[in-house]
């Protein structure tokens, strides 16, 4: 994925927790096979993957070279809702929120993270996984501060 074009679009999954290590091994197998063959109309997609820490999963698609289409996405989903039917994991969670401290990823329902700020646990500047981010450029380094995300309303 480091060496796709920077302008590729790009998909971020986050669970609630790690997958176990079996899980991870076969979404890894599914995946890579999924964007060796996934394609639009048609033509091949320039697509990768990226599996970190067992729980979160980025995909993208260089549309310099073909567009991804509404029907060509919709596979990509339906793949993760079944992987995740399968395993119990929801993959479509978007009020997760996930903070990096002490080196690590805590992720958050949204009670929680207002709880973890009222204790000043998280904060505004706090860095949390920029999970909104719609091409891999956007994402820079993945982390954004929490008051610059969609989760601010919570401060």
């Amino acid at each position: 994925m480091h060496e796709m074009n920077p302008e590729s679009r790009m998909w971020f999954y986050g669970l609630e927790a790690p997958m176990s290590e079996s899980q991870a091994n076969e979404l890894s197998i599914l995946m890579n096979e999924f964007v060796s063959e996934w394609k639009a109309h048609g033509s091949e997609l320039a697509a990768a993957f990226r599996l970190i820490s067992k729980q979160f999963l980025i995909i993208s698609v260089d549309e310099s070279q073909q567009v991804a289409t509404g029907c060509s996405i919709d596979k990509s989903v339906h793949l993760l809702q079944e992987f995740g039917k399968k395993h119990h994991l929801d993959f479509f969670n978007r009020l997760l929120v996930h903070v990096v401290k002490d080196h690590s990823i805590h992720t958050y329902s949204i009670s929680q993270l207002k709880e973890a700020i009222s204790k000043g646990e998280v904060h505004a500047m706090s860095n949390i996984l920029y999970s909104t981010a719609t091409s891999l450029k956007e994402s820079g380094t993945g982390v954004i501060a929490l008051k610059e995300s969609w989760a601010s309303k919570y401060l």
